[in-house]
């Protein structure tokens, strides 16, 4: 049985995307397959038991029927994070060893899903690095979120780290226009460094949009209108800060988009329901007009009110953005088509044992 840990070099940078693409193809290829997250947050509750979100996504998405307390076995909790810094924490490692033994009983693989990065968890004594190495002798493919460049130092110091247990890495949301440069130049240097690059997953649209009611809820705004279009996706925002000319013009090049402006400025919110608009967002705590709600519904466009100021709304709309989470059904299709496309599976099969 292969032990194969989805780690980062930094938060937010698709483990669940690859965790899901990755499961999925090794069904398909025949393989019994199971999955755990060692360390999870407690973020989502299924009855009775508080678990972590993502070990709920991963398990059912790959329709693992494992019980979560096993799938998950150390939710971080308060009173935990109380106890790791009193140093009471105690049998923590055998939890962890003993669910990985469960999920291993008649399984070829164990996709084992990390945190944020590799010293994740070390207050509690179990890092990223301490688990792969000590605990559960897995082998590692780690997940590098292009922003403005690939983070090579953070690579060659995980190599460093973890010598041949990294199989290799995977290069997620790289922009269009830097392709070709990370090609020639990135994959090249890291494979004179003994690091294979199981593939390039380009940036896309669809898998960085977020739901009108996740962006509501984030930034505790209100919906006023159009509640029955709550999900659908909005794939990037524009700020209406300008005269209605200039908005005009400038909303016409984006789409699928949420307008952040004023509640004051009904002029810009008129100038957003003539273009391809997903959500209004208004800002100030200011409500619209009667006129704009007629409006909005006509067109089908949800209209929000934010407390915030604009710069405070944009600052957290930008957040938001850059902590993508694969759950959306559009999502999911879309992410294991990338997968399909964009992995060199011979080669990862290669490097991590199977046939």
């Amino acid at each position: 049985m292969i032990s194969l840990y989805i780690g980062s070099t930094s938060g937010y940078s698709g483990k669940s995307l690859v965790c899901l693409g990755l499961g999925n193809r090794f069904a398909q290829d025949g393989y019994r397959l199971s999955y755990m997250k060692p360390i999870g947050k407690p973020t989502a509750q299924v009855g009775e038991t508080i678990t972590d979100e993502d070990a709920i996504f991963i398990a059912k998405a790959l329709s693992l029927s494992d019980p979560l307390e096993t799938i998950c076995p150390i939710v971080v909790t308060q009173d935990m994070i109380v106890q790791a810094y009193q140093n009471k924490t105690e049998g923590l490692e055998g939890r962890l060893i003993n669910a990985h033994q469960k999920l291993s009983q008649h399984r070829d693989i164990m996709l084992i899903g990390g945190g944020s990065d590799l010293y994740e968890g070390a207050f509690l004594g179990l890092s990223g690095l301490y688990i792969v190495k000590r605990l559960l002798d897995a082998k590692v493919i780690l997940i590098d979120r292009f922003t403005n460049e690939v983070c090579v130092d953070c690579i060659l110091g995980i190599k460093e780290s973890l010598g041949d247990r990294l199989c290799g890495v995977i290069l997620n949301r790289v922009v269009p226009e830097r392709i070709d440069y990370v090609q020639r130049r990135i994959i090249p240097f890291l494979s004179t460094r003994g690091i294979d690059t199981f593939g390039i997953i380009p940036y896309d649209q669809l898998l960085n949009a977020v739901t009108v009611k996740e962006l509501s809820e984030a930034l505790g705004a209100e919906i006023i209108c159009c509640h029955d279009q709550v999900d659908e996706l909005v794939e990037n925002y524009v700020i209406g800060a300008m005269t209605v000319d200039r908005a005009l013009k400038y909303f016409r090049q984006k789409k699928n988009k949420a307008v952040i402006t004023g509640g004051d400025r009904p002029e810009i919110q008129l100038a957003a329901l003539e273009t391809s608009t997903k959500c209004i967002i208004l800002t100030g705590n200011l409500y619209p007009s009667e006129l704009i709600l007629v409006q909005a519904e006509e067109h089908h466009v949800p209209v929000m009110v934010a407390k915030d100021d604009t710069q405070a709304t944009v600052e957290k709309v930008e957040r938001i953005f850059g902590r993508i989470r694969v759950r959306d059904q559009r999502k999911v299709a879309r992410a294991l088509e990338l997968i399909d496309q964009c992995i060199d599976f011979p080669t990862l099969y290669r490097k991590i044992g199977l046939a």
